[in-house]
C-alpha cells in the first residue's frame, strides 16, 4: 500500500467524524447562530465607532461545550441577560486579561497598551464597551427579526460567577485590531436557557402580545353605527396640529457641576472635569430646556444615539413646550 493510500479503517475513521459534525450541527439552534452573526457585526460596528480603527470582527465558530471546557485562565468576565419577552437567560463573555486591558486603554482614549494588571477604571471601561455592543444589537435584532431583543451588562470581574449547567453554547469571535493585537472573545450561554429565549414558541408568544383581540360581532356593528355620528370638533386638537411641523432643539444632558471661576482659568488640554452623574445613570433628554425623557447612550451605524428608557406623559411632553 502506497503513502497516500487510506485504509478501510482510516476511511472508517473520516465517516465517523463526518457524521459527529453532523450530529453537533443538528443540535445548535438556528435563531441562536443568527444571533451570533448579528452580534459579531455589532460588536465591529461598535469598535470602529468607539477606537476610529478598522477593527475587523469574524464569527469564528458556534458550538456546544460542556461546564469543563469553558476557559480557567486569567481574564475578565462579563456577565450578561438576554431576553425576548417574559424569556431571559444570563450568558457571559470571556476576554483574555491582556486583550482586556488593551480593550480599556482604547475606551480610554490611550494607543491600546496592555497592562499586566487590570484597575477599577479598566473594568468599567469594559462594562461601557459591552453595553454599546449590545445596544447596537438590540437595534439590529429589531430591524431584521422584527422583535423586540433585551440585554444588559449585569456584572463585570475577574472571576467568574458560578454556572449551574453542564451544557453551554460556545459563540467565538476573532478581532482584529490593526497595529495593535489580534484575539478572540468568546460568549458562554446555557444551552437550555437560550434555547428558550430564541425557540420558535417565545416568537410566537411575542407577536400574539401585539395583537389586538376582537369583540364578538353585537359590539362590533354598536361601534359601527356609533362611529358613523359626526365627530365633535376639537380646537384643542385642531390647535395641536398646527405645531406639528415645528422644529425642536432635541439635547442630551450627561451632567453638570458648578465651579469657581479661579478653577475654571485652571482648566487646560488633558483636564478632567468630573460630573456629579454616576456612569450607570441615565442621560437627560431635553426639548426647550426641559427634561421630558431620560435613556442611554448607544452606537447606532457609527453615530452616537440615546435609547429611551424612561418618558414623561404626552400631556407632560406637550406643557413643556411652552417654556
Amino acid at each position: 500500500m502506497s503513502e497516500q493510500e487510506l485504509s478501510q479503517e482510516d476511511i472508517d475513521s473520516l465517516f465517523e467524524s463526518e457524521g459527529k459534525d453532523d450530529k453537533k450541527d443538528e443540535n445548535i439552534n438556528p435563531h441562536v447562530k443568527e444571533f451570533a452573526n448579528l452580534l459579531n457585526s455589532s460588536i465591529e460596528d461598535v469598535l470602529k465607532a468607539a477606537f476610529s480603527l478598522e477593527i475587523v470582527s469574524k464569527f469564528v465558530d458556534l458550538s456546544i461545550k460542556s461546564k469543563d471546557e469553558l476557559p480557567t485562565e486569567n481574564g475578565v468576565y462579563v456577565e450578561i441577560e438576554i431576553g425576548i419577552g417574559e424569556n431571559k437567560a444570563k450568558c457571559r463573555a470571556f476576554v483574555k486579561q491582556e486583550f482586556a486591558s488593551i480593550l480599556s486603554d482604547l475606551m480610554l482614549m490611550g494607543p491600546g497598551e496592555a497592562k499586566e494588571k487590570l484597575e477599577p477604571d479598566d473594568l468599567d471601561a469594559i462594562k461601557e464597551l459591552f453595553s454599546q455592543v449590545l445596544g447596537n444589537l438590540q437595534t439590529s435584532f429589531k430591524e431584521k427579526e422584527q422583535k423586540e431583543l433585551t440585554s444588559s451588562v449585569v456584572d463585570v470581574a475577574e472571576t467568574p460567577s458560578d454556572m449551574d449547567q453542564d451544557s453551554f453554547y460556545k459563540m467565538e469571535f476573532d478581532i482584529a485590531i490593526p497595529n495593535v493585537k489580534n484575539d478572540t472573545v468568546d460568549i458562554f450561554a446555557e444551552v437550555s436557557a437560550f434555547d428558550t429565549v430564541f425557540s420558535d414558541n417565545s416568537i410566537d408568544e411575542e407577536e400574539t402580545e401585539e395583537e389586538i383581540p376582537f369583540k364578538n360581532v353585537e359590539e362590533t356593528e354598536d361601534i359601527v353605527q356609533t362611529s358613523q355620528a359626526p365627530p365633535t370638533p376639537s380646537s384643542k386638537t385642531d390647535n395641536l396640529d398646527l405645531i406639528m411641523d415645528v422644529d425642536l432643539d432635541v439635547k442630551v444632558r450627561i451632567g453638570e457641576k458648578n465651579m469657581l471661576i479661579k478653577d475654571i482659568l485652571k482648566l487646560k488640554e488633558g483636564s478632567i472635569v468630573e460630573l456629579e452623574k454616576n456612569i450607570e445613570e441615565p442621560m437627560d433628554i431635553l426639548i426647550n430646556n426641559k427634561v421630558v425623557a431620560s435613556g442611554v447612550v448607544v452606537v447606532v451605524g457609527g453615530r452616537f444615539g440615546v435609547k429611551i428608557t424612561s418618558i414623561k406623559t404626552k400631556e407632560e411632553r406637550i406643557k413643556s413646550l411652552g417654556g
